[in-house]
């Protein structure tokens, strides 16, 4: 938990879904420039993120067991708080901020947050992309904030400290290019032989190559396309979000699929390509100008949002194909 935690400020509640936490933290600009002091509040794999940052005044994890309604409301009475946005689909903050009496209360309307909210939003017909969804919450709150674009996310300095060392100790003296293996389901993930094409294709264009991602799953993709290639360096596993967001800022551009890392990028200013197959880049598309979506829009399946993938060979994403993926690069490798 941050060190000072200011009163009166307006508490934001975050999804454990990353991805969501750094687009809501982009759409709160507003309430940044507007001088309102901001708490974020959530998951403390995702409150790490944030932690000593200039996106929140303070961070304060959740502790290891989930708290309940009436802890919730404890915790928002001993600070004050002017306000609270609940994101998240649940409405145990929501609760924990009616019981607390905070006098703003923001969330979506279903599952009792009706009841609960003094501004809500229907979350399944609010349409846009998800950072317009949360705008349009914001603006019902705190109505007169100015709308505007989010300045770049900077991790806090020990996070760059961090990736500068683990850059160091692997070898890596110039700006390079990212893979970031990583997705919430395996439906949305490149498959190995095409991360592999395109880091041989980046190498003999004579451009560093990095592989990132989490523990788990990562590593062991990373592990596969590191038996062609061994020498690339691999930060899978190796380092907290913050780390991630910095090593990210350190890189020249990267190359995602659907997921954290690929919003993270955005976030702290890198160029990305993203592999997008399932999922609907009118939706989730990292928000920023410096992004590139890679898509087969000659499937009648793409975009299908479903769980799996019926179709043999899962084409929208095994043959995207690695000079697709460099095309929508572009400049950037210039």
């Amino acid at each position: 938990m941050s060190p000072a935690i200011p009163d009166q400020a307006v508490w934001v509640r975050l999804p454990r879904f990353i991805g969501d936490s750094v687009m809501i933290a982009q759409a709160l600009e507003p309430l940044r420039r507007a001088g309102r002091p901001l708490v974020a509040w959530g998951p403390a794999f995702v409150c790490e993120l944030f932690e000593g940052s200039e996106a929140f005044a303070a961070v304060v994890p959740d502790p290891p067991r989930k708290p309940g309604s009436w802890a919730m409301a404890k915790l928002l009475k001993a600070h004050r708080c002017s306000a609270v946005v609940n994101f998240p689909r649940s409405q145990r903050a929501l609760a924990g901020a009616f019981l607390a009496r905070a006098p703003i209360r923001a969330g979506w309307r279903e599952g009792g947050g009706a009841l609960l909210a003094t501004h809500h939003l229907p979350f399944r017909t609010t349409l846009g992309h998800q950072v317009e969804r949360y705008r349009a919450l914001l603006a019902k709150a705190f109505p007169g904030t100015e709308p505007c674009e989010p300045a770049p996310f900077t991790p806090r300095p020990d996070a760059f400290a961090e990736a500068d060392r683990l850059l160091a100790e692997a070898g890596v003296a110039k700006p390079f290019v990212a893979l970031c293996l990583g997705a919430m389901s395996w439906n949305k993930r490149l498959g190995t032989a095409a991360w592999t094409d395109l880091a041989v294709s980046l190498r003999s264009r004579g451009e560093a190559v990095a592989l990132l991602g989490g523990a788990g799953d990562d590593e062991a993709q990373a592990a596969e396309i590191r038996k062609k290639l061994p020498e690339l360096p691999d930060f899978t596993g190796r380092a907290a979000l913050s780390t991630g967001a910095a090593l990210l800022g350190r890189a020249k551009a990267a190359v995602a699929n659907d997921s954290a890392l690929a919003h993270l990028a955005a976030a702290v200013g890198t160029p990305v390509a993203v592999a997008y197959g399932p999922t609907d880049p009118a939706v989730t598309r990292p928000w920023s100008d410096a992004v590139a979506i890679v898509r087969r829009e000659d499937l009648a399946c793409i975009g299908c949002m479903g769980p799996g993938c019926p179709v043999p060979g899962r084409p929208c994403l095994e043959d995207l194909g690695a000079e697709r993926i460099l095309a929508a690069l572009g400049a950037w490798l210039g």
